[in-house]
């Protein structure tokens, strides 16, 4: 039997899950940093990233924490041109 992830309409079997926790710890210690007031905001980022990987199909675990790392980091960079301002 799956489990229904609340919010959401997607179910995914007990090892999917699993995997998917095990990306979600990985790639968290791949780009967490010292800013704990972020924090939260960043893991929920990162959980919502990571279940869109799964919702499309994805089920290798380190290529989910790849592609969730390299997203994160892109998304967190100051556009050059907003640093020139």
């Amino acid at each position: 039997m799956g489990r229904r992830i609340p919010g959401y309409g997607d179910t995914y079997d007990p090892d999917t899950m699993k995997l998917l926790a095990r990306a979600f710890d990985a790639a968290w210690g791949d780009i967490k940093n010292d800013e704990r007031a972020q924090a939260d905001d960043r893991r929920t980022r990162l959980a919502l990233v990571i279940l869109a990987l799964a919702r499309e199909g994805a089920r290798n675990e380190r290529e989910i924490r790849k592609l969730a790392v390299k997203y994160m980091n892109s998304s967190e960079r100051t556009p050059t041109h907003a640093a020139r301002h």
